[in-house]
């Protein structure tokens, strides 16, 4: 069986690869956007060779001083978004510390709420075996299970009263004659008509036998009542003989040191959540970061914009477009040398523009992806499936679910329900079952493992169901007191 802290280090490694893979395809990005400025760039030169062999002189200068302008201001452009993305990849470095440092943190407080753990379930394993031994607690045991014996048949006698009277009330109920008379209360002390009604009614009782009919729905209604409050009444004994027993086994607890022990395992797991919270803050944090430079990767970002809207519009200044059909109409070499260039230019232009809109959809794929595994790895730490308690089987339908995953073919929903389905709570020295812990739905004073919320080292708390594999009699350590209730 792989431990919960196993199976969390292959979730972690899994987001790893995944973060590999989006920062791969940013710096694909990346490349592709910084082609596109250089080709622009490439064909601002080839226009000022166009306006040098073409045109006169004055207009020449005129067109080389305006695409110098824009050129020179595309420099100054550039020069400040490398500034910008420096200090956007600054901060993604220091967040990428950041977290490496808190994996540290995280690894030491799993180490310590592991160590916790372990001293409580030693120390409550050796309460137990004290208590076994315990004249006075077996007796109070006993009586507490049969008071619990007695209250569960109550509930049932109860129940069945209730299902036959639904049955056998039926016929009466459906009646409109004896309906009609009971509402009344006809034949009661309650009932009062006058002369003329009670001739009437006296009339229909005797045609729907009613004076026969009336005590044995009388008791149909009465039985459940009276059991109903047996059942209470037992009920309420049974409460007090738990009680009993618990208050003997926290005595016990105390004096075997549980109280201290139980706290250091609270303060041990306040501490791994206070990292997990920290961990996800800054995971967001990346996020946002992350999402900036990918603007700036794919050319999104306000200042590339600026830059490739300052070079067209450079090209579309009207002389520069003159110029280009004047030089498309000539025969000489240079000037179809140029026009081949810059046709191939825009055709490439084309093809760069669509290479990164399919970089886009394949980060957004990745991204996606580590977004929905970072949420199951919160909710792995959230159910408390990397605690000592917790185990999978079958590695490797692990393994190959969270492969899937990773390629695209499993989805985050599938992966969680195959965790759920393998994980296990395993047993250690305490059996989570013995005495009070054998009262199920009450709270036993044992350290039972669970998912945030139902409280570790206090019991199952109301409604709370046993976890899958573990044991809901006592059988194990020799402990022949569990309850199983």
């Amino acid at each position: 069986m792989q431990t919960g802290r196993q199976t969390l280090a292959s979730l972690d490694a899994g987001l790893k690869e995944i973060h590999r893979q989006v920062q791969e395809v940013d710096q694909q990005i990346d490349r592709v956007s910084s082609s596109q400025l250089e080709l622009q760039q490439a064909q601002a030169n080839r226009y000022k060779r166009m306006a040098q062999i073409r045109l006169d002189s004055m207009v020449s200068g005129e067109l080389r001083e305006g695409l110098d302008a824009a050129g020179r201001r595309v420099n100054e452009l550039l020069q400040e978004r490398v500034a910008e993305l420096a200090a956007i990849k600054q901060q993604i470095d220091a967040n990428r510390l950041l977290q490496q440092e808190l994996d540290r943190k995280r690894e030491a407080a799993s180490e310590k709420t592991v160590e916790a753990a372990g001293a409580l379930d030693v120390a409550e394993a050796a309460t137990q075996a004290r208590l076994d031994r315990d004249e006075a607690y077996r007796a109070q045991l006993e009586r507490a299970q049969k008071a619990e014996r007695m209250a569960i048949q109550a509930r049932e006698k109860q129940a069945q009263a209730e299902d036959m009277h639904k049955d056998k009330g039926r016929p009466y109920q459906q009646d409109p004659l004896f309906s009609y008379l009971w509402e009344r209360g006809y034949g009661t002390s309650r009932y009062g008509a006058n002369p003329l009604s009670r001739f009437l009614d006296g009339w229909v009782a005797r045609m729907c036998g009613y004076q026969d009919a009336r005590p044995n729905y009388a008791r149909l209604q009465e039985i459940p009542k009276r059991l109903q409050e047996h059942a209470a009444r037992v009920a309420g004994e049974a409460d007090e003989e738990f009680a009993r027993l618990k208050s003997l086994e926290e005595v016990a607890a105390g004096e075997g040191g549980l109280p201290d022990l139980r706290e250091s395992l609270a303060t041990a797991q306040a501490a791994l959540d206070q990292v997990d919270a920290d961990i996800d803050e800054a995971e967001a944090q990346l996020h946002e970061l992350e999402n900036q430079r990918a603007s700036f990767s794919s050319g999104e970002d306000t200042l590339f914009r600026r830059a490739l809207d300052t070079l067209s519009g450079a090209f579309e200044h009207e002389d520069l477009l003159t110029l280009y059909d004047y030089a498309r109409a000539t025969a000489t070499a240079e000037d179809d040398l140029l026009v081949r260039e810059l046709e191939a230019d825009n055709q490439r232009l084309r093809d760069l523009s669509e290479a990164i809109v399919e970089h886009k959809r394949v980060r957004q794929r990745h991204y996606g992806r580590m977004q929905e595994l970072e949420g199951v790895r919160r909710r792995f730490k959230q159910h408390r499936f990397d605690s000592v308690h917790s185990g999978f089987g079958n590695e490797a339908l692990l393994a190959m679910i969270l492969g899937q995953f990773l390629q695209g073919t499993a989805t985050d929903q599938e992966l969680w329900r195959t965790l759920e389905r393998e994980q296990r709570y395993r047993r250690m020295d305490a059996n989570p079952d013995f005495g009070s812990g054998g009262f199920r739905p009450r709270a036993g004073t044992w350290n039972i493992p669970f998912p945030r919320g139902g409280g570790l080292g206090g019991g199952l708390g109301g409604g709370m169901r046993i976890p899958r594999g573990m044991p809901r009699r006592g059988g194990g350590g020799g402990f022949r007191t569990g309850g199983g209730f």
